[in-house]
């Protein structure tokens, strides 16, 4: 049975090491409310990486048996107003639907998200549906959404890969990371080491060949893309790539 407890953030602000003790224990966590909303879930690290492997593994075991269709690691529905798509992730991962006329994402879960959130999401759903409208990649092999665990200099840790292109093995053949189009140069260099890290980790029976980083501006009825693309396999570290003089393309590659 699980013990569940619901608490307000304030609340929990005043007992957040007793908490922390308590969800240790084997089935307990703790939903965090605002204004009678629950807006975060606490539980041990333990059982978040339980979670998290259990998706990557359904992810893989699924990719493995893959004869076509339209299922992966994210369910895809195309739904019957031929508006959008709904992607519907494992676990503690929201339910989005996302909308082909490029001005918004339907969350279908009660996630209250950022703004700096929800302007990334909004990009990420407008470059799933390029990915599949315009440069024809199979549906069945575009992931979005999948959190890594990556070793770094403090310990492991999780980086969320905004999209990854799968071949029918689960092997990660591009990893995206998507970003808002203001500040898009600024940041570059920290998503480029977030995405060396990334794969990395998702290197098993091969590496990825390409690392994106991508953003997407729609106004006035017209959009404004800016793309960024490392060979990985060229380039196998950031300092490697940094000592190269920071090569990169500018247009999304085919999938192989």
């Amino acid at each position: 049975m699980r013990a569940k407890t619901t608490l307000s953030v304030s609340e929990a602000r005043k007992n957040i090491f007793e908490i922390a003790d308590k969800v240790q224990k084997p089935n307990v966590y703790y939903t965090l409310t605002e204004r009678g909303k629950p807006k975060v879930v606490i539980l041990s690290a333990e059982k978040f990486d339980y979670l998290v492997d259990k998706r990557n593994k359904e992810f893989l075991k699924i990719n493995s048996n893959l004869k076509g269709g339209n299922s992966h690691g994210g369910k895809i529905i195309k739904d019957s107003a031929k508006t959008g798509y709904i992607t519907e992730n494992y676990q503690v991962f929201p339910k989005i639907f996302v909308i082909r006329d490029e001005s918004r994402v339907v969350y279908l879960s009660s996630n209250d998200e950022n703004l700096k959130q929800k302007k990334e999401d909004l990009i990420k759903c407008q470059l799933y549906v390029k990915l599949i409208e315009q440069l024809k990649f199979p549906i069945n092999s575009v992931e979005i959404g999948r959190y890594v665990k990556v070793s770094g200099g403090n310990g492991k840790r999780y980086i969320e890969a905004d999209i990854l292109i799968n071949d029918r093995s689960g092997n990660t053949q591009m990893i995206f990371e998507v970003g808002n189009f203001e500040g898009y140069e600024d940041n570059l260099n920290k998503v480029f080491l977030d995405l060396f890290e990334l794969a990395d980790s998702l290197t098993v029976m091969k590496k990825p060949h390409y690392l994106i980083y991508y953003s997407r501006l729609f106004r006035n009825g017209k959009s404004e893309e800016k793309i960024s693309v490392v060979d990985y396999t060229k380039f196998n570290s950031f300092l490697a790539w940094k000592k190269a003089g920071r090569t990169m393309k500018k247009e999304i590659p085919e999938i192989e």
